[in-house]
């Protein structure tokens, strides 16, 4: 009896013990809800809070380290989950076999009633940029142990996301001094208008609303849409649907003004994009960088539109090495 009674205990102490090791695990990832002031006062509700979810490395609970910082964006129709694919089991492994530092990445929302806010400032949609730059960073500096300093922060993301980061870096690049976009949504010169012949034969008309009430604001409509619809015919229309997606020399130059500069840049693309003005545009976004005698990385993959785990162990390897360089 007493024998059973010691064997009963040590398989519960075992299930104990699997227990805690499992909710240690399971803690390094928060799935969160945080405040969203900066996305009230706008046409269409945004909810007054966002969802984020944040990876923290192995050793963050068992150290008092502070940590350098991923922002990441996701694609168009994801959500802030979309971030597993580097803050997860990817980085874990990178970590443990010394091909990656310790870092935290925190995942984003940018989807609305649309499926993407494009991360911009919209009287329609909200101030997402702002949501990003202010609330955001604010919370995760304040909340967890982070090295809160621009040249530890660096912002990724993919497709809809490699637009918003770029969009953000070359905004406030005091505030991050790394950024990697993936299969970014940037126009060439033939962009907008290839762009916009695949989104309607597609019947994208979520899409189509969604990119007009981020860049294409009108407050003055009669109807419920606060935005101007595509008209290719309308010089004016064009002009504000190109500044999204477009413009992509306004953009560097507004960039190149700037009192700080970027440390680092990344552009990853397919070229046998299903979205083929997307390898177009990131040539060409790079192309104009280059002119302007920006250092940027550039590398075009043989596959498609993808998020995978070879783009992810781009992105943790491309931090690793900008981190480390910009701390030493």
């Amino acid at each position: 009896m007493k024998l059973i009674h010691f064997t009963s205990n040590l398989l519960g102490l075992a299930i104990l013990l699997l227990s805690t090791t499992c909710i240690a695990e399971q803690s390094r990832l928060h799935d969160i809800m945080i405040d969203a002031p900066s996305l009230q006062g706008a046409h269409l509700d945004n909810g007054k809070q966002q969802q984020l979810v944040v990876y923290l490395p192995p050793s963050y609970y068992t150290s008092n380290e502070q940590f350098p910082v991923i922002y990441y964006f996701h694609g168009y129709g994801g959500n802030a989950a979309e971030s597993k694919v580097i803050g997860g089991a990817n980085l874990d492994r990178m970590i443990k076999t010394g091909e990656a530092q310790p870092m935290i990445v925190v995942g984003i929302n940018g989807n609305n009633k649309f499926g993407g806010s494009f991360f911009v400032n919209s009287p329609v949609i909200g101030h997402w940029e702002d949501f990003v730059t202010d609330d955001v960073v604010t919370y995760i500096d304040t909340n967890y142990r982070t090295l809160a300093q621009p040249k530890s922060r660096g912002l990724a993301g993919f497709s809809m996301g490699g637009y918003s980061a770029i969009n953000i870096a070359f905004k406030h690049s005091e505030q991050f001094k790394h950024v990697f976009s993936l299969s970014p949504g940037f126009f060439d010169e033939n962009g907008l208008d290839n762009a916009t012949k695949q989104w309607i034969s597609n019947g994208w008309d979520d899409f189509l609303d969604g990119y007009a009430a981020a860049f294409a604001v009108n407050l003055e409509s009669k109807t419920s849409k606060k935005w101007n619809q595509w008209d290719a015919n309308s010089a004016a229309v064009r002009a504000m649907w190109s500044s999204g997606f477009g413009d992509v020399k306004g953009k560097v130059a507004h960039y190149l003004q700037q009192k700080q500069s970027l440390s680092s840049i990344h552009i990853e693309y397919g070229r046998n994009d299903f979205f083929k003005w997307i390898p177009q545009g990131s040539r060409y976004l790079v192309k104009e960088l280059r002119a302007h005698n920006v250092n940027v990385e550039e590398v075009e993959h043989p596959n498609g539109h993808d998020l995978g785990r070879k783009q992810a162990e781009h992105i943790i390897t491309f931090f690793s090495k900008a981190f480390i360089s910009k701390q030493s």
